[in-house]
C-alpha cells in the first residue's frame, strides 16, 4: 500500500506545482517576495526531508524530463560542457544526473537552503565528480558573467535573466517541471517572450516537461569559460563572484570576502553566499 502521507504529499504536489508554474515563469510575479517565501516554505518546511521520498513515489518517472533535456543538451555541445549549476539543487537529484552525463565537469549546486543542500551533498557523497555546495539565491548568483556552460532549474522559480547573465555565448539553460506537462507549450513561449536567447525547444515527457534555450554566439566560436587555479578551492573561487556588486572574491580564514569588502562566511564548509534580502527567504 505504500505510506499514505506520501501519496498523498505527491497528488497535491502535482496539482500545486502544475497550477504556479506558469506564474513562476512571469517576472513580475517570480520576483515578489511572497512568491519566493511560498516556494521557500513548501520546500523547506512542507515537504523538507520529506523530500526524497516524493522523488520516490514517482516511480523512476521523476527524472525523466530532465534527462531528455539533458541528452539534448549533450547533442548540441558534445563534450565542451565544462561548468555545469544545478539551481535549486534540493535533494541533489539533477546534480546527480548532470555529473552521469558530463562527469569531467565541475559541478555547482546551488539552494537557498541550508538543510536541503545538506541532503544534497549526502546523497552525492559517493559521486565521482567535482561538486561544490553553495548556499545562495538564485535571482542573485554569485558567479561571474558568462561562466557557465549549462544551467539546469528544475522544480523551482526561474530567474532568466540571471540564468542568461551567467551563462557563456552558446550556453544553455534546461528548465524542468515534472509534474506540470500540460503547459509545455506555454512554458516555451513564456520563455521565448524574455527575448533572451537564440533558440527554445521544449516538449512534454511523461508527466513533466523540459525547455532547454541556448543563448546566442553573436557569430563567434563559443569558447570555455575561464577556470583558474590548480587546487579545487581555487577553481571555484575563479568563477565566484560577490552577489552584490559581481567584484571577485579571495579566501581569507574562514570567509570569502570581495573587494568591496562584503563577507561570507562557510557553514560546514559550504560558503553562505546571501544577501540580507535572501537570508529572510532562507529563515
Amino acid at each position: 500500500m505504500g505510506n499514505p502521507f506520501i501519496h498523498l504529499a505527491h497528488f497535491l504536489s502535482q496539482i500545486l506545482f502544475s497550477t504556479i508554474t506558469p506564474f513562476l515563469l512571469m517576472p513580475r510575479i517570480a520576483k515578489l517576495s511572497i512568491t519566493r517565501l511560498f516556494v521557500s516554505f513548501c520546500f523547506g518546511r512542507l515537504y523538507g526531508n520529506r523530500y526524497q521520498s516524493i522523488i520516490d513515489s514517482f516511480q523512476g518517472r521523476y527524472g525523466l524530463a530532465m534527462a531528455q533535456g539533458l541528452a539534448n543538451a549533450k547533442e548540441i555541445a558534445g563534450n565542451k560542457i565544462s561548468v555545469v549549476v544545478d539551481c535549486g539543487t534540493g535533494t541533489g537529484f539533477v546534480t546527480k544526473q548532470a555529473a552521469e552525463q558530463f562527469p569531467n565537469a565541475i559541478i555547482i549546486a546551488f539552494d537557498i537552503l541550508y538543510g536541503m543542500l545538506m541532503q544534497a551533498h549526502n546523497n552525492c557523497k559517493d559521486i565521482d565528480a567535482d561538486i561544490f555546495y553553495i548556499q545562495a539565491d538564485i535571482f542573485e548568483l554569485p558567479l561571474a558573467d558568462q561562466s557557465v556552460d549549462l544551467l539546469l532549474a528544475q522544480n523551482t522559480i526561474p530567474c532568466f535573466t540571471e540564468f542568461e547573465r551567467v551563462c557563456r555565448p552558446g550556453g544553455m539553460i534546461i528548465y524542468v517541471d515534472t509534474s506540470a506537462g500540460w503547459i509545455a507549450n506555454l512554458a516555451k513561449r513564456l520563455v521565448e517572450k524574455h527575448r533572451l536567447f537564440e533558440r527554445v525547444v521544449g516538449e512534454k515527457v511523461d508527466m513533466g516537461f523540459y525547455v532547454l534555450a541556448q543563448k546566442a554566439c553573436d557569430n563567434i566560436e563559443p569558447g570555455k569559460p575561464s577556470i583558474e587555479g590548480q587546487t579545487r578551492q581555487q577553481k571555484l573561487v575563479s568563477l565566484l563572484r560577490c552577489p552584490l556588486d559581481k567584484s571577485k572574491v579571495i579566501v581569507e580564514r574562514d570567509y570569502l570576502c570581495c573587494q568591496q569588502h562584503h563577507q561570507y562566511p562557510f557553514h560546514n564548509e559550504f560558503p553562505v553566499m546571501l544577501t540580507k534580502k535572501a537570508l529572510s527567504a532562507a529563515k
